[in-house]
């Protein structure tokens, strides 16, 4: 019989795994709730679910392998390892520890674990109504960060210098939340962010390429801009990083698999923004390490995910050039033209260009970083070279909007 591996989710990033699943002659069944999930275009089978439903994924999965041969459950970009965890436990397939899935999707579990084990972090606390989320905060003191619990992307992340900014924040964290509606509350720490991609294999962490993330901070929310691969940051700053992943890696129960951190320097000292046991998205681990490094950790976390060994030549860098993922923030409203397409996709280095808009489709305020219109994937040689083509693609490409009245 064929081999299918699952995939739980079925957007953009999950194109990349089943192209990749595909090559390792592996058939694909997406797992997703929308018909219209780009990976299902490309995918064997699918079945639409949730990927927040773990009971119902479940109940599908077994229903599927009555009639096929699965050989594993996966994901990478997506915040779904406790869905994945559980389904392949349901399979009796290859998974991480349940426990450890569950923390590493719950934002205060992963902030209680880590504590615990001196994993360095911000000071948090965490409330379960706005009156509780005053007395905390003013514990934790302004400025600070309110996060919702369990969602990614940004979504339900306020930065607010005031009490008076905070009902709001715990309202939006609350609305992005999924199982619960707790309010996370963090010490604001000011920065660079990096985004650490590692591999864990028999207990040992492999290191798979740190980016240097970009942000606008120019209002409320943590909206990332771009993105750079390589890391520019010295080789000690580089191995501190690490070390803290390995630290974060043994405290959350982490042995095998993909393990992603969201890191921030502070006095030239790392600390942990947010981990999660699956791979960097923002087309990171999918496209600009393998155009950076020549590595393909999408297939070194499959193989894991079925049982394999870990192919080391997956993610030995074979080379060094430069990439960058560019972001287009045109102003918010309605789309009434897009030009410049056709001109990006005859420059040089201009790698992948994915836009999630189209003329008539609404902007709306950038709140978190799901609402990013598209995303240019760049690479060159160097970096003076990819800033220079930076440049020219933002020229370039023009998504002109008119305002909304209201």
């Amino acid at each position: 019989m064929d081999k299918f591996i699952i995939v739980i989710g079925g957007g953009i990033l999950q194109v990349p795994t089943v192209e990749i699943a595909h090559s390792m002659g592996l058939k694909v069944c997406i797992m997703d709730k929308s018909k219209d999930a780009p990976a299902l275009k490309i995918a064997d089978d699918y079945r639409l679910v949730s990927t927040k439903d773990i009971e119902e994924a479940i109940k599908q999965a077994k229903l599927f392998a009555e009639n096929h041969n699965v050989v594993g459950v996966y994901t990478q970009g997506c915040d779904v390892e406790l869905t994945v965890a559980k389904v392949a436990e349901a399979l009796n397939l290859p998974h991480i520890n349940i426990d450890s899935a569950n923390d590493c999707n719950n934002k205060i579990k992963m902030r209680e674990r880590l504590a615990k084990h001196n994993v360095s972090g911000p000071k948090f606390a965490w409330a379960d109504s706005y009156d509780d989320a005053l007395l905390k905060a003013a514990q934790i003191g302004y400025p600070l960060v309110v996060k919702s619990i369990d969602n990614s992307a940004s979504r339900g992340i306020t930065i607010i210098d005031n009490e008076k900014k905070l009902e709001a924040a715990c309202k939006e964290a609350q609305k992005y939340s999924f199982y619960d509606k707790r309010i996370l509350l963090e010490e604001y720490l000011e920065g660079e962010e990096y985004s650490v991609d590692t591999i864990v294999y028999d207990g040992i962490l492999y290191p798979c390429g740190i980016s240097d993330r970009e942000f606008d901070f120019s209002h409320e929310y943590a909206v990332q801009t771009g993105s750079v691969t390589p890391s520019r940051l010295s080789e000690d700053i580089q191995e501190k990083m690490y070390k803290l992943m390995d630290n974060a890696a043994k405290a959350m129960g982490i042995t095998k698999g993909a393990f992603k951190g969201d890191l921030i320097l502070c006095n030239n000292e790392p600390k942990v923004i947010e981990i999660t046991a699956r791979l960097s998205g923002g087309f990171d681990s999918q496209y600009r390490k393998p155009y950076s490094f020549g590595i393909n950790l999408i297939k070194a976390t499959i193989d894991i995910a079925i049982g394999n060994k870990l192919d080391f030549r997956d993610i030995i860098p074979r080379w060094v050039k430069y990439s960058k993922t560019v972001c287009p923030f045109p102003k918010p409203g309605k789309i009434i033209a897009i030009s410049g397409l056709d001109e990006l996709r005859k420059m040089k280095g201009v790698r992948n260009i994915i836009l999630n808009v189209k003329v008539g489709d609404i902007i709306e305020d950038y709140k978190h970083c799901a609402n990013r219109v598209g995303y240019i994937i760049i690479s060159s040689d160097s970096y003076e070279d990819m800033k220079e083509l930076e440049k020219q693609v933002l020229d370039t490409l023009d998504i002109h909007t008119e305002e909304i009245n209201v």
